[in-house]
Formats: C-alpha cells, sequence, structure tokens
C-alpha cells in the first residue's frame, strides 16, 4: 500500500476513532416509522438465500445482507455502489453501457445485450435475467442480498458467481408513507417517494417512485463542454392479496426510463497494430489523470441514451397442508434500448456506435417445499425462461486506421437471439441431531440459444473494396484457382458482409447452440454452539453458452463459446458472542474453473486484431474472506470485512499480436501460453470498513455520524500479452465516504450533509483497447450534498 492510501487510511481512521469515543446512553430501541423495517435489536437477519426466510446465521452458505437503511444512510443508489458494500464484488462500465459484475474472480465481461451474467440478478426471487435491465431497480428496498459461489441448484445455470437478490419494500399493516430529497455536487437532485398502507383486511399496497436529474460530471479537456447529466425516472406498485388464510398473491409492477448520458472513456494512449495511424489521432492529446477529464464527439454522434424497462412479476403461494407451500413465481419483462456511444475517447469519429436493441424475457418458476422448521426441509421445482434479444450497432470511424476512405467509413453489426431454457430441481436438508445438517441438491438444465449475426458496411459503394479483398483471399489462403464472387452476393442494400471463412463468399450467419447441464450440491452443517455455525460445501455450476454481437468480416467471429462449469470446494464459520453484538463470518474457498468465457481476440486476416469470444479451458481460483460487525456500546456499529484472492490461468493459448504476411498481404496470428495468468477483474485484495454511530443531542433528537472506507488492489480488464495487460492494468483504489446528520429519535425525519470519493481519488473500473486508443472508465469525482428524509 503506497504512503497516499496510509495518508487516506490514517484520516479515515481519525473518523472511526472519534465514533469509538461515543459515549453509551440508556435509551429505548427507536420505534419505526410506518412502512419501514424496524430494528432488530437481536442482530437476527433474514434472508431469503435458502428461498425460505432463514436467519442469516443459519444459512450455511456465504451470504451478505445489505438492508434498505443502510443503503439510505449511505446514499447508494445503483448496482455499481453496492460493490463498496460487498468485497469480492467488482463492477465495470463497458463501451455499450451495459453493466459487468465479477464476484470473486468470476465474471464474463461481454457488452452484448443477450449475454448473460455470471452474477445472476433477481428482483423478489424473478430473474432480472440480462445486466443492463438491473440499471434502475436499487431504490425503495428492504435489503440486497449477495450469495457468493456457484447457485446453479436454486438460481440456476448463470450463477457460476453467484446471484443477488433485490427485496423491495412490501405493503404495511398500517398506512404510512416518505419523501427523501437529495441536492449535490453538479446540480444533481434526487427525489423519492413512496405510500403504502392498507385498502381493506386482505388487500395492501405500496406505491413507491423515484427520480434522478441534473449532475453533468464530466469536462472536456479541449473545449468548453460537458457530460454526465442524470435523467432518470422509476417506480414500483406491489399489490398483497390474501384472500384465505391459505392463499396469499402477491403482484409487483415495475419500471424505469433513463436518459442520463452514457460514460464518456478516457484517451490515455494510442494502440498501433502495426499500420500507420491518421494524423488527427497521432496528433491528439491524452487525457490528464484527473476522474473528471474526458472528451467525445460533439455533433454526430454525442453520447446520449434513451432506455426503459417494464416488468410485471406475479406470485402465488397456497398452502397444501399446514406444512407444505405451493408457488409460482411468473415474470416478464420488456426492454427497448437506444443509445449513441463514445469508444475511443476523442472528439475525432474514430470508434462512435449508435447502439440499439430490445428484450423480452418470461420466466416461470414452480416450486413446491415444506417450512423450515421441521427436521427434514425439502424443495421441488422447475423453471422456464424464454427470452428473445434484437441489438444493433453502427459504428462510424472515418478518422480510424480501419478506415478505407472514401467509402469504408462506417459498418453496422446486429444479432437475433433466442434463448429457451427448461430446468427441474431438487433440494433437501436433513436435521442428524440437533447440531448436524446434511444438505444436498440437483438441478438439470437444458439451454438453447440460436442466433443470426450480420456485419456490413453502411455505404453499399464498400463491396468495391470488399469484393476484392475477399477474392484476394479465396486465392492466397484457400488457393481456389476461381476467386471470383458474384456481384450477386453484395445485394443492394449490402447486409451480409462478413463472409464464411471455409468458402471467402459473404451472407448471414446462423449459429445454434442447444446445451445441457447438471449442477448440484452437497454439504454439512455443524452447530457446536446456538451462536457458532460450521460448515463445508461442494458445489458445481454452469453458465450458458453464448454468441457475441460485434462488427466482423467472417464468420469467425460470430462463433460462440460453450457452457462453462465451476466445481467450489468451500468451507466457513458463523458466530456470534457477547450477547450478539459482535459477528464473525468467514470463508475460505478453492474453484476447479473450467471453460471460462472471455472476451478475447481474433486476427482478421483483412483488419487485423478484432474482438471474438473465446473459451479458457482451465483456471483455479483460491481465497478467503471475512465479516466481522460489531455493536459496542449502545448507538454505535463498526464492521470490516475482506476477501482475498489467488487467481491463475492453468491452460489456454492466446492470441497476444498479429503480424502481416509478406506473400499474401493478410494479418496472421501471434499466440502465446498464457497459463500462469491472473484473471481478470479479480483484485487480490479487497477490503472494506466503516463506522456509524448515534449520539443523544436532546430527549427528541439525536446526532449521526458515519464513515466508509473500501480499498483495492490492482488488476487488469483483459488476458492477453504482458503489454496489453500493462495497458489495461486497473491501479489499487481507495475510496472514503463520509457523513453527519441529525434527526428525530425514531427516524421520522433527518437531515443528512454527505461527501462520496472525499479525497478526491482518480480510479478507473475498466480499461480497454479500441481501433487506435487504449481507453479507462474513470469512477466519479468527490461529491457531496445534503439529503433530508421524511416518514409519517
Amino acid at each position: 500500500m503506497t504512503n497516499h492510501m496510509f495518508r487516506k487510511l490514517a484520516m479515515a481512521g481519525c473518523s472511526f476513532g472519534a465514533l469509538l469515543a461515543v459515549p453509551s446512553f440508556a435509551q429505548e430501541a427507536p420505534t419505526a416509522a410506518a412502512g419501514d423495517q424496524p430494528e432488530d435489536v437481536s442482530g437476527e437477519i433474514i434472508v431469503t438465500a435458502n428461498k425460505r426466510n432463514e436467519n442469516l446465521q443459519d444459512v450455511g452458505v456465504t451470504v451478505q445482507a445489505i438492508g434498505g437503511d443502510t443503503l439510505t444512510e449511505r446514499n447508494i443508489t445503483s448496482l455499481g455502489e453496492i460493490t463498496k458494500l460487498v468485497p469480492g464484488l467488482s463492477f465495470a462500465a463497458t463501451a455499450n453501457n451495459t453493466p459487468v459484475l465479477t464476484l470473486r474472480g468470476v465474471g464474463f465481461f461481454d457488452s452484448t445485450l443477450a449475454s448473460y451474467p455470471n452474477v445472476s440478478l433477481y428482483l423478489d426471487q424473478a430473474p432480472l435475467a440480462f445486466p443492463t435491465t438491473a440499471s434502475q431497480t436499487a431504490f425503495d428496498l428492504e435489503r440486497v442480498e449477495v450469495v457468493k459461489g456457484p447457485q446453479g441448484t436454486l438460481f440456476g445455470n448463470n450463477s457460476t458467481g453467484g446471484a443477488i437478490n433485490y427485496i423491495a419494500n412490501k405493503p404495511s399493516e398500517t398506512a404510512g408513507g416518505g419523501l427523501d430529497l437529495t441536492y449535490g455536487r453538479f446540480g444533481r437532485m434526487e427525489v423519492a417517494t413512496f405510500v403504502t398502507g392498507p385498502l381493506s383486511e386482505t388487500l395492501k399496497v405500496r406505491l413507491a417512485a423515484k427520480t434522478v436529474q441534473g449532475g453533468d460530471w464530466q469536462k472536456s479537456y479541449t473545449r468548453d463542454d460537458k457530460l454526465g447529466e442524470s435523467n432518470s425516472i422509476a417506480g414500483r406498485l406491489l399489490v398483497d392479496w390474501e384472500p384465505t388464510s391459505r392463499l396469499r398473491v402477491s403482484i409487483n409492477l415495475n419500471g424505469w426510463q433513463d436518459k442520463s448520458d452514457p460514460i464518456a472513456p478516457q484517451f490515455v494512449k494510442l494502440f498501433n497494430q502495426g499500420v500507420p495511424l491518421p494524423p488527427e489521432i497521432s496528433a491528439y492529446p491524452t487525457a490528464p489523470a484527473s476522474p473528471r477529464a474526458a472528451d467525445w464527439n460533439p455533433v454526430i454522434d454525442h453520447p446520449r441514451a434513451n432506455n426503459r424497462m417494464v416488468q410485471a412479476i406475479g406470485r402465488i403461494d397456497f398452502d397444501v397442508t399446514d406444512d407444505i407451500t405451493l408457488t409460482s413465481i411468473s415474470s416478464y419483462v420488456d426492454y427497448k434500448h437506444d443509445q449513441s456511444l463514445e469508444g475511443d475517447g476523442t472528439a475525432l469519429i474514430s470508434l462512435d456506435v449508435p447502439n440499439t436493441g430490445t428484450i423480452e424475457s418470461f420466466a416461470q418458476e414452480l416450486r413446491l417445499g415444506n417450512g423450515g422448521s421441521g427436521p427434514i426441509r425439502w424443495l421441488l421445482g422447475g423453471n422456464y425462461e424464454h427470452s428473445d434479444v434484437d441489438e444493433a450497432n453502427e459504428v462510424h470511424f472515418p478518422a480510424a486506421s480501419g478506415a478505407f476512405l472514401p467509402f469504408f467509413y462506417q459498418a453496422g453489426n446486429s444479432s437475433n437471439q433466442r434463448m429457451r431454457n427448461y430446468a427441474a430441481f431438487a433440494n433437501v436438508e436433513f436435521d442428524i441431531t440437533d447440531s448436524l445438517t446434511l444438505k444436498g441438491g440437483i438441478r438439470q438444465t437444458r439451454a438453447e440459444r440460436s442466433s443470426i449475426n450480420r456485419s456490413y458496411p453502411v455505404d453499399n459503394d464498400a463491396k468495391f473494396f470488399l469484393k476484392p479483398a475477399f477474392e484476394a483471399y479465396r486465392f492466397f489462403v484457400l488457393g481456389l484457382a476461381d476467386p471470383t464472387i458474384p456481384d450477386s452476393f453484395f445485394p443492394g442494400p449490402f447486409l451480409g458482409g462478413a463472409a464464411d471463412p471455409a468458402t471467402g463468399l459473404p451472407g448471414l450467419y446462423y449459429g445454434k447452440l442447444n446445451e445441457d447441464s447438471t449442477s448440484w450440491l452437497a454439504g454439512v452443517n455443524y452447530k457446536p454452539a446456538d451462536d457458532v455455525m460450521l460448515y463445508a460445501n461442494v458445489s458445481k455450476g454452469y453458465k450458458a453458452g453464448g454468441f457475441p454481437t460485434l462488427s466482423a468480416s467472417f464468420w469467425s467471429q460470430f462463433e460462440p463459446v460453450t457452457q462453462e462449469s465451476l466445481v467450489d470446494y468451500e468451507v466457513g464459520f458463523k458466530t456470534q458472542f457477547l450477547d450478539r453484538r459482535v459477528t464473525f463470518n468467514g470463508a475460505a474457498f478453492y474453484y476447479d474453473y473450467r471453460d471460462k468465457q472471455l472476451r478475447s481476440k481474433i486476427i482478421d486476416p483483412l483488419f487485423g486484431i478484432l474482438d471474438a469470444i473465446k473459451n479458457v479451458p482451465k483456471s483455479t481460483v483460491k481465497g478467503f474472506e471475512f465479516d466481522l460487525s460489531a455493536r459496542p456500546v449502545q448507538g454505535l456499529s463498526v464492521y470490516l470485512q475482506g476477501t482475498y484472492l489467488d487467481t491463475r490461468v492453468d491452460r489456454y493459448v492466446g492470441i497476444v499480436g498479429s503480424t502481416i504476411n509478406p506473400q499474401t498481404g493478410f494479418f496472421e496470428p501471434v499466440t502465446a501460453n498464457l497459463a500462469g495468468e491472473r484473471l481478470p477483474f479479480a483484485p487480490k485484495w479487497q477490503f472494506a470498513t466503516g463506522a456509524s454511530g448515534n449520539i443523544p443531542l436532546s430527549a427528541a433528537v439525536e446526532l449521526n455520524i458515519g464513515a466508509d472506507l473500501r480499498y483495492q488492489s490492482n488488476s487488469t480488464s483483459v488476458l492477453g500479452s504482458a503489454q496489453a495487460m500493462a495497458d489495461t492494468r486497473i491501479d489499487a483504489s481507495t475510496i472514503v465516504d463520509a457523513r453527519i446528520g441529525i434527526s428525530d429519535r425514531d427516524k421520522r425525519w433527518s437531515l443528512t450533509l454527505f461527501g462520496k470519493n472525499i479525497f478526491n481519488e482518480y480510479y478507473w473500473t475498466n480499461s480497454l483497447t479500441t481501433f487506435d486508443t487504449v481507453v479507462r472508465y474513470a469512477g466519479r469525482p468527490a461529491e457531496y450534498g445534503v439529503t433530508a428524509t421524511f416518514r409519517f
């Protein structure tokens, strides 16, 4: 750790030290306002990691639960910010503005809309199958649960890293409501509100809404221009109906629209494939090392977005007997995507991408299980999901080295992907004795996917370049005596520019991928004392394969990755002591990771290094983590969490560069053995620590103070040559947030001053190479503001 970080730790330590000096005052437990969750003075946290309500300390898997009060107190408003509270979880921005999550080194960096994540996302146990659909879900939440390790038995075939479940605040028994107002740096304003209560003895509702406006935080370093304005609105209606004592029906209707500016990357270095670079980009100044500095095209492809999502969730619980419940969860998601993105980090049009798409996804789960009170707890069920995802891009690059002016300076690509998933699962826990429990689970999954991919020049005159290029390929590479391609292969508009590498003939790519998998879990829980639990698990999970959406000149770039698998050997402990005022949990794990899916490169004979997706045959992840929290005196809470990861590629030969064949003039690959390298987005160390305290100022008012620190060591965003990994290195970062405010004792109102990244740390979440530049996606600079909350 650097001296710079030590100074931050020392300053944060002063804040924590001041909190530790908070005196203990005798006081009654605060009364929760209508619609909020009451404080649990016993220290119990209820989670649904096993798809039933259980005390966190009794669940024999690694789960981190973040309460809604914590999210509000720390002003956590997005999926990316949740990583501040979960060591081992990393967030990366992408060129297509789709979020990528990596948990314990397990993730898939691909910006394709149709790419399933390794960390599955849920709202009230209904799947948000594609990460972009969860972009604006983090509002009016009871809690967020992060379940670590492969969760294939209960959560399906796309959770090799883990699962994140958003639990929305539910309708309350009594009428109430609330209003949260936040104003911060850059003129950013947030307004959130809810009303809740019963409409009859059997019917309850809750209506919540949130909007975020303003906040241009990026600044052009070549002209007077700003970017980064927020413009989003989200809403959720929940209806709980209980017509009889055995039947419960819940409806969740939610949606959002996001017109916020996509982030612009920072141009930090030229990237040269060995071909002459255009003089405009060769002379372009790189971005200053500042979180706000960036550049983008100001006219034709100014970054913009207009994305929206609606979701309907229906849940029915019917008690077949006093102990057995039949549960049905149906979900439908409709998402529309329309944005224009900056790719190269300059004001030139070197890589600017208008990007559109749609997602329609239907999911159904039906399960039967008994309650959690008996010695045998079992669950049987089945899942069905079908999703249709269409995506189209226009890539504009007249100022890039890949442009063949005047006729080849923009290209289009698209995919139409169809997914069908069928699964059946079973899970059981059996108490051998009062202190010893055996558990096991299995899921059989059939995943079917098809894709139609296109890649084509937008200007049909490009055929005058591509036709002779493909004919040269057919002559020099395929050795055909007559390489001539008829003009009929280049219709107008030219919609099939990518060619079959086996024939050299252009056309549409049709792909199918059907896969079967069996996920399983076996484990044991042992409780030598009431507040001590030891557990050991062995589990296996899968992530389905998929097709990319990208620009290609040959079909080889459209080839899919096959499914990956992960076997997790894990032991852990959960303890509470000192009258449950101290909780200390930990786990150690070893992952046998096979066929990891990776965004990689392919050497295109015409254009050199281009994107593709590949499988890494074998990798290993080893690590441990801990979570220590304490309430040493009344009104004071402190915590310390950490994760250590040792990731390693065991077997993989990858492309690390290209060379030009002097005889043919085509690019050819340069490969290297990459065994021994670290996995992308897997920092070796991640820590989070913080404290919060409440000091009575009078019989009715108290002072609230808190601070939080998150540290992660360096990582890289790619797996490739030593130079590529150095270019895309993500440096270590230390982020400190703080807050101070006042509230009444029952939390019916509060006024809080907050600061995020108060030391203005310059950090970035992702770094990658484009046609001619290496770019970074910077984290937000120091922000501060004030929040007022009201409950009634």
